[in-house]
């Protein structure tokens, strides 16, 4: 059996092993400036893909105030660990109460993180009796929770039209 160490010293992946050319680039990259659809890489203006601030409101005033209280209040480590065993709390509840009364709905649940709500969706929404037809390519939240499916699951070639109606042939045969 080889050494676990040894072998991570070898085996870098395929990222990896461009650890020491683009050290913070594939992985925990280093951006400055207020949190923004653009801010600074290795000293240059960069468009920021990768952050959740999808309406923009990071730096709003009020939402700033609103953390700064917030964290005055309660600290900035609450509610602790994972909001399904540890994190619940009244304003969590309250929260979805009002979501769901503004979309006249009877309920919501928040999740932290789409790709938690991706992953749960599949769960809810597909039973085992149901087929999934998948692009090879969807993000990985899909695929996670494609993967706890106990259906038929079929996969086509990335934007391959051809082959999804191949798929589509199979999963309604």
């Amino acid at each position: 059996m080889a050494d676990i160490f040894e072998r991570l010293l070898k085996n870098y992946g395929p990222i990896g092993q461009h650890r020491e050319r683009a050290h913070g680039y594939f992985a925990f990259p280093k951006l400055e400036g207020e949190i923004g659809s653009r801010m600074k890489f290795r000293g240059q203006e960069m468009i920021v893909w990768s952050l959740n601030n999808y309406l923009g409101l990071a730096n709003h005033p009020e939402v700033r105030r609103a953390d700064a209280e917030g964290a005055k209040e309660f600290g900035l480590a609450l509610p602790m660990g994972a909001r399904m065993m540890s994190g619940n709390s009244n304003h969590h509840e309250q929260l979805e109460a009002e979501l769901a009364a503004f979309v006249q709905k009877e309920d919501s649940i928040l999740v932290n993180f789409g790709y938690q709500g991706m992953a749960s969706l599949i769960d809810v929404l597909c039973s085992r009796h149901d087929i999934i037809v998948y692009d090879a390519e969807s993000h990985a939240c899909i695929i996670d929770g494609l993967r706890m499916h106990a259906g038929h699951r079929y996969v086509f070639k990335h934007n391959d039209l051809e082959d999804l109606e191949k798929q589509l042939q199979r999963a309604t045969s």
